[in-house]
Formats: structure tokens, C-alpha cells, sequence
């Protein structure tokens, strides 16, 4: 890449009207000034379907979800050294970064909060006045809900008695548990990129996906109705005229957000050299002037990004436990929770709380609300036994 001049100018606007969307719309304020330290967790680069000798498969685990999180605070100065952790957390003096896969990880979330050791930095955190942030994207949800947006809107589903964004959450579920027929599905018809000629096949396949219109609920059944009616269309918008098969390129959007978003903080992100490939080939400007209240760094550098690399990775983890686990199993599980365990996921919830209330930008999700009412279902229930015991 060559000067500035040669790179694809983004700019990014923020002026009082964005102020008023994201405050009016979101609830969330954006001209405070915070330090945010990033690291990402299930980063499969690109989210596509690989031929595989004509299988057509998803390259990764639809149901972990790419999560970019880390910690937060108010304060320009602040200070902490990878002494002063390595102490907190009972750590060997010759230990020269704090990691999650190597300190913390350990088989599922479930054998994670077994960890003294989260009971200890989760502590930490909260005593330290700081908080957590994080954005995380389902796959699976970001790759289909465009054919809803393609075949109803906001309006229509209103004027029907349902709400659009229930809409989308019920799809995404009626499709849950079928990913191998979807994918071979998606495959057949170089999803996202189904040719005028192939939408009659592609609904098709698509609704014989669905369980028996008889077992379907009424906003199912409303679904359903669509997508036959949709067989006849000459367009479905937004999941023709892309690349095949590639349904998220990169996921650089993410890391420009909160740059966009919190106009007044600096951003602080670990090296991550694919996406600093593709930034290096846009120039960021707001009001025609260069952003630069953002960095990358070499983690061993910054223990606040190594910190976030112990957030993103338990987010990960929870993410891909909330994803996988139906209700029944949810409530089994929490049965069986020992003690460290409740402890760990009622300080992690503490920190949810804290950090929401302190600003709800800080936790952002693109998924179906079906899978944030388990977590929120799992959460009401350890907070029970917590009381309970």
C-alpha cells in the first residue's frame, strides 16, 4: 500500500445526530471519554463455506461466536504492572504474560469457573474500578438473517402483530440443529450469492428445513409463509450479488465500531495483523481530519490487553455454552454447580451489571434474542442458588 492518498477514505461521521441516534435509540452515551483495551476470542478470520471435495461446510464452529471484549476505565494515568497481577492471581515470578489458554482455560466454561484463579482477577477488576466491555457476533444468526431482510419489512411484520427483530430470533431457531442439511443447502446454491434462476429452489429447500406446519408456532408459520411467497420473487436483495459462498469476509467492522462509536476514548487493540491488513488500506477520517485514537500492540507489551485476553476468551467460552445447551441441560447443569463455580459466574454477572450500568455501549451483541433470554434464563437461575445457599 502506498501513501495516504492511495487508500479508500472512510469517514467516519459523528456530529449531533449520531449522538441523538445512539443515545435516542440504543441508550447509550458516546462523547465520555474512556480507555478501552481489546483482545478477541474465536477469531476464525472469515466466516465462509469451504467446497471440501463437494461437501460445502462451514470452515468453523457456527456456534462460537467471534467476541472482541477487554477492559475499560475512566482514568488517563492509570497504571498497573504484570507484578502486581502475577501477585493477585498466585502466579510463578518467572510467568511473563498473563494468557487465557495457558492461566485459565480449561475445558468448557463450566470447567473454567472452577478457577480460584477468575475468582481472584474477576475481584481484582471490580476493587480496581474498572469494567468490562465486549462485542460478540453469532455466526450463524449474522449469515441468515439477511434472507428475512430480503423478503418482508419492519413494516409488514408490524402490520401482522409481530415484532421484526422476534422475527429474525425465531428463524435463526427454526434453523438450530439442522446446520448439516443447511449447509449443504447453502452450498447447492452458492450462498450468498443465489442466482435469480435458483430462489424458487433455494426457498424451497429452505422450508423443507422447517418442522410439519402443524407443529409450527404462529410467528413460525408467519415465516414460512414468507419464504414460500418468496419462492416467487426475481430478487432476494441481500443475499444475491456477493462473493460465493463467504458470508463474512473479515470482521474489521467490529474494531472500526467502537473507534466510530466513542469518539473521545482511545482504543487500545492487541496485534491482530489480518485486520491490520485491512485497515492499512483505508484511511480514517472524521470531519476530513485522520482518526487516531486508536492503536495495536504486542500484548506482552500492555497487561490491560492481556487482562482482556483473560475476557474475551471466558466471554468465548460462555457464548459457545449459552449457543450449544438447550434449557433442560442448562438446568441440569446449574444443579450441579459447586461452589467456586456460582461464586465465579455471580462476580462475571456482577461485572455485566457494573459495566452496563456504567454505560450500555460497553456490552454489544448481534444474535438472536433466543439465545440472550438463555443467558439470561442461566443467570436467573445461578443467582438463585447463590440465594438459596
Amino acid at each position: 500500500m502506498g501513501e495516504d492518498e492511495e487508500k479508500i477514505e472512510i469517514e467516519l461521521e459523528h456530529d449531533d445526530i449520531d449522538e441523538m441516534y445512539y443515545q435516542g435509540l440504543w441508550g447509550f452515551r458516546t462523547d465520555e471519554k474512556y480507555q478501552f483495551f481489546y483482545d478477541e476470542s474465536n477469531n476464525c478470520r472469515k466466516f465462509w463455506i469451504k467446497p471440501d471435495g463437494g461437501k460445502g461446510l462451514f470452515n468453523t464452529d457456527a456456534y462460537e461466536d467471534f467476541v472482541l471484549a477487554g477492559i475499560v476505565h475512566e482514568k488517563e494515568d492509570y497504571r498497573v504492572t504484570l507484578d502486581e497481577i502475577k501477585d493477585c492471581l498466585g502466579l510463578q515470578k518467572n510467568v511473563r504474560e498473563i494468557k487465557f489458554k495457558t492461566q485459565f482455560a480449561s475445558g468448557d466454561f463450566l470447567e473454567c469457573m472452577k478457577k480460584k484463579r477468575l475468582t481472584s482477577l474477576f475481584k481484582w477488576i471490580d476493587l480496581n474500578g474498572l469494567y468490562i466491555h465486549y462485542h460478540y457476533v453469532n455466526n450463524l444468526y449474522y449469515a441468515v438473517v439477511d434472507i428475512i431482510d430480503s423478503i418482508v419489512d419492519i413494516n409488514e411484520v408490524e402490520e401482522y402483530g409481530f415484532q421484526y427483530f422476534l422475527i429474525k430470533s425465531s428463524f435463526y431457531k427454526m434453523l438450530k440443529g439442522k446446520e448439516h442439511k443447511l449447509q449443504k443447502l447453502m452450498f447447492r446454491y452458492c450462498y450468498p450469492n443465489i442466482r435469480s434462476e435458483d430462489i424458487r429452489g433455494f426457498c424451497t429447500g429452505l422450508t423443507a428445513l422447517f418442522d410439519r406446519r402443524y407443529d409450527l408456532k404462529p410467528e413460525e408459520k408467519f415465516i414460512s409463509g414468507l419464504i414460500q411467497r418468496a419462492s416467487n420473487n426475481e430478487a432476494l436483495i441481500f443475499v444475491q450479488n456477493n462473493t460465493d459462498f463467504i458470508m463474512k469476509e473479515n470482521y474489521v467492522e467490529f474494531y472500526i465500531n467502537p473507534i466510530r462509536t466513542f469518539k473521545n476514548s482511545y482504543h487500545t487493540f492487541d496485534e491482530e495483523l489480518a485486520i491490520q491488513e485491512v485497515l492499512s488500506q483505508y484511511r480514517l477520517t472524521r470531519n476530513g481530519k485522520e482518526v487516531t485514537n486508536f492503536k495495536f500492540v504486542n500484548s506482552k507489551t500492555d497487561v490491560l490487553v492481556q487482562i482482556s485476553d483473560v475476557i474475551a476468551g471466558v466471554m468465548g467460552k460462555f457464548l459457545s455454552y449459552i449457543n450449544k445447551s438447550e434449557l433442560i441441560g442448562i438446568r441440569r447443569d446449574v444443579n450441579g454447580l459447586n461452589r467456586t463455580q456460582i461464586e465465579n459466574i455471580m462476580l462475571l454477572n456482577g461485572l455485566r451489571d457494573k459495566s452496563n450500568n456504567k454505560n450500555v455501549g460497553f456490552l454489544q451483541a448481534v444474535t438472536a434474542q433466543y439465545e440472550i433470554d438463555k443467558m439470561n434464563h442461566f443467570l436467573d437461575l445461578v443467582t438463585a442458588r447463590n440465594e438459596a445457599t
